[in-house]
């Protein structure tokens, strides 16, 4: 039988803690990859950070007592990959391996103020695909709320940014609008998974991840004699951080409040990069942040029915209490009747 599509509960202060650690983790790739791509390619860098995720992941998710499910489970006439296998491949796939790729490759063609207005089109994906596949509401409030947050990413880019769709490769910038219909293709996935426990999803996941990302190095140049100290510890940061704990944090926070309100961390994460960079590299802060600043979290409020709610209406199927943790689901092929 078909699982039913639960409308998430509204977001608590617990939710709201965990989307803040989204933003600074997410926030803080974009500067720890500036200085990992100054000696390492990006195919290193992306590899690099997925295997070690997956391994911290791993270790996590082994220290709590939880391992992941069989690869292949036999049925009745031969063996078969594990359904629960397939969701997480097909996360890993769309969220991690190929956007890893082809924002990269990208940046390569456009400016990264364009690549950052583009990144802005993923909570609209996710909102439309969220509404259609995974059973969460489209109200005005979120419309309106949604339509603000781009807005304030668009002023927070500048105008020479939006200038940019016009000289810059059209190639490129269709392969930033996949990257982002990707990512909300993998959060609605994380949404319509089976309740696997979100370590041992996440776990799954990157290891996935990390296996797919090996065949790019083959036709890398690696230069491994260029890659400085400081590379190598940023591809350390970005595993640990932005791609290791954000990846049980996002599978969280998915299956607590929803897909659509996990995508709202792609509005206020260009807040938080653009402030790190200033701390990092001195860049200059213009009056246009702190606008759309203002901007950005009127938009976050006004897409929420209850901003602060402090308990939830119910728990949905495939939503997770506290620890945000379920017990697996187990197939209807894989239960043998008692002879």
């Amino acid at each position: 039988m078909a699982r039913k599509h639960v409308t998430p509960a509204e977001a608590t202060l617990f939710d709201w803690a965990l989307l803040a650690l989204i933003v600074a983790f997410g926030g803080s790739s974009f500067a720890f990859i500036r200085k990992a791509v100054e000696t390492a390619p990006p195919s290193v860098v992306a590899a690099g950070r997925l295997w070690v995720a997956a391994i911290l992941v791993y270790i996590l998710m082994r220290a709590a007592g939880r391992r992941l499910p069989p690869f292949f489970i036999r049925t009745e006439n031969n063996w078969r990959v594990r359904r629960s296998w397939w969701w997480m491949i097909a996360v890993g796939a769309s969220g991690n391996v190929l956007p890893f790729y082809l924002f990269p490759w990208a940046q390569q063609h456009v400016e990264s103020g364009l690549a950052g207005v583009y990144m802005a089109f993923m909570p609209i994906w996710t909102l439309a695909l969220a509404y259609f596949f995974a059973g969460e509401n489209l109200t005005s409030r979120k419309l309106g709320g949604f339509a603000l947050g781009f807005a304030g990413v668009i002023l927070l880019m500048g105008p020479d940014a939006v200038k940019g769709v016009l000289t810059s490769s059209f190639l490129a910038q269709a392969g930033l609008l996949l990257a982002t219909l990707l990512y909300a293709i993998s959060a609605v996935l994380s949404r319509r998974a089976p309740p696997i426990r979100p370590r041992v999803f996440a776990s799954g996941m990157l290891i996935v991840a990390a296996f797919m990302a090996i065949p790019a190095l083959f036709f890398t140049d690696l230069h491994r004699a260029e890659w400085s100290a400081a590379s190598l510890w940023s591809i350390v940061f970005l595993g640990v951080f932005p791609t290791g704990l954000n990846g049980v944090l996002i599978i969280m926070l998915i299956r607590r409040a929803g897909a659509g309100f996990m995508a709202l961390s792609n509005y206020i994460t260009p807040l938080w990069a653009v402030g790190l960079g200033a701390m990092m590299y001195h860049e200059r802060l213009d009056w246009n942040v702190l606008i759309a600043l203002a901007i950005i979290l009127a938009g976050v409020a006004v897409s929420q029915r209850s901003p602060f709610s402090r308990k939830q209406k119910g728990v949905s199927e495939t939503g997770d209490g506290l620890a945000g943790e379920l017990e697996p689901m187990v197939e209807r092929s894989e239960i043998k009747p008692s002879s």
